[in-house]
């Protein structure tokens, strides 16, 4: 079969995991990466992370578009830790970069919609899937396929570690839901605007999770950009990931030695069915409850379709073998970024 061509739009350079995805989707012969659109705070800084880290993957013919840099109403963004960049954009490189073009991504990406067919992967805040349906409520009719890392769904499937973080700090699970709480009303606006969706929810990403072994195993790939990864995950292992704000001391949610959560490469995989990943149709609801976005399953759909309260029907992510996924997602690393210093 032919590549999958689809447009990766990521807030890049605050967790690593959206770079983690980007080179994945690079590493992935099923996909066709043909555009990155950039949203959420410093869109210019996330933007040169992004152009850096194609030159480094030997992809700067892709073209690179910032979005938008707030919510479009309310919602907890924009994000700005102050580390983005560190590990990547300070460090040499004479190599090629991909262009950065003036256009919005909303522009672009409906443009780009009315000359050829591809499908969009969303990995942070949705703030520029609503700008782009804003501008033009037709998209969904010419996108096949959205596929987001959001939504939070089914919460009794986190983990026992994560049940008891929401027990011992009174959050509820939706609160993790970082990408769809980030700007509450763009995702309101996206879940119904008639896109096919997939939805790679917060309860199931949180709890997949990449080790330091993998890690070293980028760092020792012999190529640039598998040291660049690797100073990225230690920068945010050691800094952010472990030391999120109203954790416990005694809950620990996150496995001792994990050094990231493969939100987004799980998002990247279901647009292949990547393996350890188990998708299934839900009907779902949608509604904006303060600074929070809900994702209700209120199925099961029956014969005469789904129950009346649905607002569409979506693939959602139910099941992970993380152990499976993670094998998978390290070799195809490793084997690309190995064949980069060829």
């Amino acid at each position: 079969m032919a590549p999958i061509p689809f447009v990766l739009d990521t807030d890049i350079g605050t967790d690593v995991d959206d770079a983690l995805a980007l080179t994945f989707a690079l590493a992935s012969p099923e996909l066709d990466l043909i555009g990155v659109t950039i949203v959420d705070g410093d869109v210019d800084t996330r933007a040169r992370m992004a152009a850096r880290l194609l030159g480094m993957a030997g992809r700067p013919d892709i073209l690179v578009i910032r979005g938008e840099s707030r919510p479009i109403a309310s919602g907890r963004g924009p994000t700005w830790f102050g580390h983005e960049g560190k590990g990547l954009l300070e460090l040499p490189w004479d190599g090629p970069e991909a262009g950065i073009l003036p256009q919005t991504a909303a522009e672009w990406i409906v443009e780009t919609s009315r000359q050829r067919d591809f499908q969009l992967c969303a990995v942070g805040p949705f703030s520029n899937m609503a700008a782009a349906v804003r501008l033009d409520p037709t998209l969904p009719q010419r996108v096949p396929k959205l596929t987001v890392m959001g939504g939070m769904v089914f919460a009794e499937h986190y983990d026992p570690q994560w049940q008891q973080f929401f027990a011992e700090t009174g959050l509820p699970p939706n609160h993790m839901d970082h990408n769809s709480n980030s700007d509450v009303r763009a995702a309101h606006i996206m879940a119904n605007a008639g896109f096919d969706m997939t939805w790679v929810t917060a309860e199931l990403t949180f709890c997949t999770t990449m080790n330091r072994d993998t890690m070293e195993r980028f760092r020792n790939s012999g190529s640039v950009l598998g040291d660049r990864l690797a100073r990225m995950l230690e920068i945010w292992s050691s800094e952010w990931f472990h030391h999120i704000p109203n954790f416990p001391v005694s809950a620990k949610p996150f496995p001792a030695d994990a050094v990231a959560a493969l939100h987004d490469p799980l998002a990247v995989a279901s647009l292949f069915r990547g393996e350890g990943l188990t998708l299934k149709d839900c009907a779902l609801a949608f509604a904006e409850a303060g600074e929070r976005f809900e994702t209700k399953d209120v199925g099961p759909i029956g014969p005469d379709g789904p129950p009346e309260a649905a607002d569409a029907v979506n693939r959602v992510s139910v099941a992970v073998d993380r152990a499976k996924f993670g094998t998978f997602f390290a070799d195809r690393m490793v084997n690309f970024l190995s064949n980069l210093s060829v």
